[in-house]
Formats: C-alpha cells, sequence, structure tokens
C-alpha cells in the first residue's frame, strides 16, 4: 500500500509557528520601549512614535508659519514651486527675474513666508512675471 500524502503543516508544527511569531513580536516591542523615554512628546522621540491623539493635535494646532517651514525647508524648494506655477519654461522664468531688484523681491517673499500661488499673483500684479 501507498502513503497517504500530507496537506500542509501538522496541527503541532502550526501551534509552534504562532508560538514563534508571538515571542517575535513581543521582543520587538519590548526592544523599542526601552529605547524610548517616558515622556510621550519628547523632542527625541519622532512624532510617528507619540500616540495616535498627541499626533493629530500637534499637526492641527500648527502655525502657518511651521507649515510653510515644513513645507518649503529652504529657497530653492520655494522657487522651483513657483516656477512650477507660472507654467513658463525655466529660461523664460529666469529671463523674467533675473533682474538685482526681482531677485531681492522673491527673497524678501521668501522671507516673510508667502506661500507660492500668492507670491505669483503678486508677482504679477507687480509686472515682475509676464501674464
Amino acid at each position: 500500500m501507498s502513503k497517504k500524502a500530507t496537506i500542509g503543516d501538522s496541527p503541532k508544527d502550526r501551534s509552534m509557528e504562532i508560538m514563534d511569531k508571538f515571542i517575535k513580536r513581543e521582543e520587538k516591542k519590548n526592544r523599542y520601549k526601552d529605547k524610548l523615554p517616558a515622556r510621550r512628546k519628547s523632542k527625541d522621540v519622532p512624532i510617528d512614535l507619540w500616540p495616535l491623539q498627541d499626533q493629530i493635535e500637534y499637526w492641527e494646532n500648527q502655525t502657518p508659519q511651521q507649515k510653510f517651514d515644513r513645507k518649503y525647508r529652504n529657497y530653492i524648494d520655494w522657487i522651483d514651486k513657483l516656477r512650477e506655477l507660472t507654467g513658463y519654461p525655466d529660461s523664460s522664468f529666469n529671463d523674467m527675474v533675473s533682474p538685482a531688484l526681482h531677485k531681492q523681491r522673491l527673497k524678501q517673499l521668501f522671507s516673510e513666508k508667502i506661500l507660492p500661488k500668492e507670491a505669483y499673483t503678486m508677482l504679477q500684479k507687480e509686472g515682475i512675471l509676464w501674464v
């Protein structure tokens, strides 16, 4: 007589795999638990590891300046977004803003933390960017 083929793991193997997964998950929790400080909202802890309620509260209570700083970390990011909004080729955009006074005006708008969309309409009204 021939042997019957077994399909899948035996109940004993299955229970061992489940227990191994549980042990690994608990070890992982404990490993990161030791590294996190007792304070929930510590500057050392990334915001992603804060409890969800604290994360929501943090993002809702940000000022417009903080949102601007997070989105446009430097002048180059801001000017690239402005260039994208105009729809002009890079060479045309550079020609429009190349005079020294225009560059100073752009830097002033960035330092005042004006969003690129608002800056675009302001620069059009001032005649720096063509319509």
